[in-house]
């Protein structure tokens, strides 16, 4: 409903919806041609949070590409770190080093 009725909510989530669809095709020429659309559209949009995104975006457009081509990102990576550092943080002022690798391998396996 809200989207009937303001105008940056709706350019919003048409671009949302468009980003998506980029990243869920299989073409990797169309992913390239529509990623470059998409960049000069939100970057005319009028939005700031997607003026920035996009400029982040072409700033970034190479290594976009190669995660759509190749199908490899650094997000499990991230993710174990994360983990790592929370359960650093609950496991702080444990003194046993060996305990506290034990629970980093448990965590993330």
């Amino acid at each position: 409903l809200m989207l009937l009725y303001n105008d940056d909510l709706r350019i919003a989530h048409k671009l949302k919806e468009w980003f998506y669809e980029i990243c869920q095709s299989d073409k990797y020429s169309y992913q390239c041609r529509e990623l470059a659309k998409w960049i000069q559209n939100a970057e005319s949009s009028g939005i700031p949070e997607f003026e920035k995104c996009a400029a982040t975006y072409r700033r970034w457009h190479k290594e976009i590409k190669n995660a759509f081509k190749y199908g490899y990102t650094n997000g499990p990576t991230e993710g174990f770190n994360n983990k790592i550092k929370v359960l650093k943080r609950i496991s702080f002022g444990l003194k046993n080093f060996y305990r506290f690798r034990n629970r980093i391998l448990h965590c993330t396996s």
